[in-house]
C-alpha cells in the first residue's frame, strides 16, 4: 500500500475512532450518572451552601434569577451573595440588584471594587469571587459547600439540591452540570452558539475534571485545601484554573446531566462567535495545553475530512470516478458521515428545545469550520486577552503580569432613573 493511501486510511480511522471513542465515554458517564439517580441517597443531614454571582452590565433578566435563587429547593441553609464592581450609584447591575433585594429572604450584596484600582492580578470575576468569598466567612463559619452560578443564566428550582447532593453523600468534592444556550430569534447564530454550548456539556461528561462557571459546586474544605484562592488571585479564569488542580491533584468531578440552568444568546455576528469561542479556547491552551492539542487535532481532522469527502463525492457525481482509489474515497466518506451525524445528534441529545430543522442542519455546517477559526484565533493571542473592559497580560504558565484597561471598551455608565423615581446612591444597597 503506497504512503499516501496509508496516510488516507490512517486519517479516516483515527477521525471516526477520535469521534465514536468521545461519544462512548459520554454515553457510558451518563447510564452512569442515571444509575445512580435510580438508586438516589439523601444525606443524613444536607450541609450548610453559600452561592455566589458575579454581575455585570446591563441584565434584563436579573430579576429572575434573583429570586430563582432565593426560593431554591433545598434541605439545608443556604445564604445567596451577589458581587458587584461597585456600589449602586455607579455600577449598572448594582443598581438593578437593589431594586430586587429587599424582597428576598437569603441573598445578600458584596461589592468587591476594580480590580484595576486595588493593584490585584487576576480576571476581575476572579477578584470578585473571592471577594464574595471573603465577604461569607467574614460573616458565617459554618459554610460547608461553595457554589458558583453566572448572573444572567435561567435557573431551576432544584439546582442548589442537584449540585450538592453527590457531595453531600461523599461520591465528590466537586460537581457541575449542563446547560444551554437558546436563542430568541431562533437565528442561525443561536443555533450554532447552542451547539457549542453543547459540546462544552459534552466535554463535562467526557473529562473528569472539566468544570463549568456557570455551574458548579465544590466543597469547602477542598476549596481552601487545593489552594484554589491563591490560583484564582493569580489567573484570568475561574472553571478552567479550577479544572487544571483538581486535574493535578487527581480529583473527579462529578457531572450532573440536567438542564438546570439555560440562557439566551445574544450574539450578532459569525466574527463576534468565533471571537468569543477563541477566548474559550485560549483559557483552555493556557492552563490545560494537552486538552487544548487535542482540541485543535479534533477540528482540523474533522474540517480535513469533510472537504476530502465532499471533493471525491463530487468528483464521483460530476466524473463518474473516484478522485483516488475506492476503498480510501469510502473511509473519507464514512469518517464525513459519522462527523456530520455526531454534530447533528448533539443537539438531539444535549438539547431539550432543538431549533428549526434548517437552522439545525445549517449549524451542523458551520460548526466545525468556526472551530478551526477559533483555534486559529486562540493560537495567535500570546500573552495578551481582552475581556470586555479590561486587557490581561499574562506570564508564561498563564499567570497574571498585569492588568490595563482596554481603551477600546465603550464607556458603561447607570441607566438614568426613570421618571418620577429617585436616582439610587450607595446607601440603597446597605
Amino acid at each position: 500500500m503506497a504512503p499516501f493511501e496509508l496516510l488516507t486510511w490512517g486519517v479516516g480511522l483515527g477521525v471516526i475512532g477520535f469521534n465514536v471513542g468521545m461519544w462512548a465515554v459520554g454515553a457510558y458517564r451518563f447510564r452512569r450518572w442515571k444509575a445512580r439517580r435510580r438508586r438516589h441517597v439523601e444525606p443524613e443531614q444536607w450541609p450548610s451552601a453559600h452561592v455566589f454571582v458575579c454581575l455585570k452590565g446591563r441584565m434584563p433578566e436579573l430579576r429572575q434569577t434573583v429570586l430563582a435563587l432565593d426560593l431554591q429547593d433545598y434541605p439545608g441553609e443556604y445564604r445567596v451573595t451577589f458581587v458587584t464592581e461597585g456600589p449602586a450609584a455607579h455600577d449598572e447591575a448594582a443598581a438593578a440588584l437593589a431594586k430586587v433585594l429587599p424582597v428576598t429572604r437569603r441573598c445578600d450584596h458584596a461589592v468587591a471594587g476594580r480590580v484595576l484600582e486595588s493593584g490585584a492580578r487576576c480576571a476581575q470575576k476572579n477578584f470578585n469571587l473571592l471577594a464574595g468569598i471573603r465577604h461569607a466567612e467574614s460573616s458565617s463559619e459554618s459554610i460547608d459547600v461553595f457554589a458558583f452560578c453566572d448572573g444572567d443564566l435561567h435557573v431551576q428550582g432544584r439546582w442548589l439540591r442537584e449540585l450538592v447532593q453527590p457531595i453531600a453523600v461523599g461520591e465528590c468534592d466537586a460537581t457541575t452540570s449542563l446547560h444551554y444556550a437558546t436563542s430568541n430569534e431562533r437565528r442561525l447564530l443561536g443555533a450554532l452558539h447552542g451547539m457549542v454550548e453543547s459540546a462544552q456539556s459534552l466535554a463535562a461528561l467526557v473529562s473528569r475534571a472539566a468544570t463549568w462557571g456557570g455551574s458548579m459546586a465544590i466543597a469547602r474544605s477542598s476549596f481552601h485545601r487545593l489552594g484554589l484562592p491563591g490560583v484564582w488571585a493569580r489567573t484570568c479564569v475561574d472553571d478552567v484554573t479550577m479544572s487544571r488542580v483538581l486535574r493535578q491533584a487527581r480529583i473527579s468531578v462529578t457531572p450532573v446531566p440536567q438542564f438546570l440552568v439555560h440562557a439566551g444568546s445574544d450574539i450578532g455576528s459569525y466574527a463576534s462567535f468565533v471571537r468569543w469561542l477563541g477566548r474559550q479556547l485560549f483559557f483552555v491552551k493556557v492552563y490545560l495545553p494537552s486538552r487544548w492539542h487535542l482540541i485543535w487535532l479534533k477540528c482540523a481532522l474533522d474540517v480535513a475530512v469533510l472537504w476530502i469527502a465532499a471533493f471525491h463525492v463530487s468528483h464521483r457525481v460530476f466524473r463518474g470516478e473516484w478522485a483516488s482509489g475506492g476503498p480510501e474515497a469510502a473511509a473519507f466518506a464514512v469518517g464525513a458521515t459519522v462527523i456530520a451525524f455526531g454534530a447533528f445528534h448533539m443537539f438531539r441529545y444535549l438539547l431539550p428545545d432543538p431549533p428549526p430543522l434548517r437552522e439545525w442542519l445549517g449549524a451542523t455546517c458551520l460548526v466545525h469550520g468556526a472551530g478551526v477559526l477559533a483555534c486559529a484565533d486562540a493560537t495567535l493571542r500570546r500573552k495578551r486577552l481582552i475581556w470586555r473592559d479590561l486587557a490581561y497580560h499574562l506570564e508564561r504558565g498563564g499567570q497574571v503580569r498585569s492588568v490595563t484597561e482596554n481603551r477600546k471598551a465603550p464607556p458603561v455608565s447607570p441607566p438614568p432613573p426613570a421618571p418620577g423615581e429617585e436616582p439610587l446612591t450607595e446607601e440603597a444597597v446597605a
